[in-house]
């Protein structure tokens, strides 16, 4: 949200059903807090005309809201070509985006709910038009970190949203007062949202929750490079090198990966270990940025190290060699990818208080360089034609 405007917020449902509470909710914000409210059957809806209705509300959600109301009926509404109703895509969106959401469940469905689960296959259709909806819910209900309110009348629902509101206010004002003191710094410093939560709330593991966001934040960057190396896509202009200089340029070169590749080990397997400290000893949160930052980097340079490849031009003899040195970082690229993702999948599981079961959380990552004996052999067969001259 920026600062100087109104908070946006969404409201998500089925319309036709639920048309009045969509309203009643649209005049709740408006008339007490002034905030912006969209709802696709206003006016005030914004509207891309290239784009059909489904696409403009995820847009919306993606763009411009800030708090996310979900509420939901009996209906589940139209399915798209995903297998999902908008409504659903709608609150998969807002959860990815990391803005505050609220969902409600009409108390009808959340009564039929648990006689589903133990009969799925039975006829519902008194109750449901789909029973999809059933299993939106469930699986809203299955996530650790999402609360879910139910209601009778929308006076229900505006008197949680107030209560809520107190609460988000609350939290501002202290996030505005952490900020001041040098121990929160690091909310200066452009962290996600989700990594601000944790260290605000300070829940149950919540130094490694803090550094699954970062470190997940700062690899989510770098999607483009990633999908270029993925399918070699090079912008920079194409470099030329004579063919009696290459060698000598590629045994520099590979110097180089090899001590990426080293520091970013000890990185791993020993950074990582002093930044989020030993039982009892304070995690040092700079320390933590530091490593997802340093990460990203030597990542993101291992790519560029590769992509140099592409953009060369020598001899036709050097091509199986270029090819090796191309793919050369692949299986450290890989581990990387891997290691973040296994982090912030066993780390967000978490739940935030705790509930008594032992985990163990490897914090290490292995890095290997793909084909350095093939590609040993061909710097050695090179050189040796090179010094016959080619002959």
């Amino acid at each position: 949200m920026s600062i100087g405007r109104a908070p946006t917020v969404f409201v998500s449902s089925t319309c036709y059903d639920l048309k009045q509470i969509r309203e009643d909710i649209r005049d709740f914000f408006r008339n007490n807090y002034n905030f912006e409210v969209m709802l696709s059957e206003f006016d005030s809806f914004p509207v891309d005309p290239c784009k059909g209705t489904f696409e403009n509300c995820l847009n919306n959600v993606d763009n411009s809201a800030d708090i996310f109301i979900l509420i939901i009926g009996t209906r589940y509404g139209y399915v798209t070509d995903q297998g999902k109703s908008i409504t659903n895509l709608e609150y998969l969106h807002a959860k990815a985006k990391g803005i505050p959401i609220y969902v409600f469940v009409s108390k009808q469905l959340n009564n039929s709910l648990p006689l589903w689960r133990n009969n799925q296959n039975g006829d519902f259709t008194s109750v449901v038009d789909s029973p999809k909806i059933f299993e939106f819910v469930s699986e809203i209900y299955d996530e650790m970190h999402q609360w879910v309110y139910t209601y009778e009348s929308v006076s229900d629902i505006k008197a949680t949203l107030k209560n809520q509101l107190l609460g988000i206010f609350a939290d501002g004002l202290k996030y505005i007062s952490l900020k001041t003191k040098p121990k929160y710094s690091v909310l200066n410093c452009g962290i996600p949202s989700d990594a601000a939560r944790v260290l605000i709330e300070q829940p149950y593991a919540w130094e490694y929750k803090f550094l699954a966001y970062v470190l997940k934040n700062d690899f989510d960057n770098l999607k483009s490079q990633r999908w270029n190396y993925q399918y070699g896509l090079v912008d920079s202009p194409s470099l030329s090198i004579e063919s009696i200089d290459f060698v000598d340029v590629i045994s520099a070169r590979i110097n180089e990966i090899t001590n990426l590749v080293n520091s970013m080990g000890i990185i791993f397997n020993k950074v990582i270990d002093d930044a989020i400290g030993k039982p009892g000893i304070p995690s040092d949160l700079e320390m933590i940025l530091y490593v997802s930052k340093q990460l990203a980097s030597m990542y993101e340079r291992l790519i560029s190290w590769a992509l140099y490849f592409k953009a060369l031009h020598v001899d036709e003899r050097y091509s199986h060699l270029l090819e090796l040195l191309y793919a050369l970082p692949m299986s450290a690229l890989n581990s990387i990818d891997d290691f973040v993702k296994k982090l912030y999948d066993e780390i967000t599981s978490i739940p935030d208080k705790d509930d008594g079961k032992e985990r163990k959380i490897a914090l290490t990552c292995t890095l290997n360089i793909d084909n350095q004996d093939e590609l040993i052999a061909e710097i050695n067969r090179l050189t040796v034609s090179v010094r016959k001259g080619f002959n």
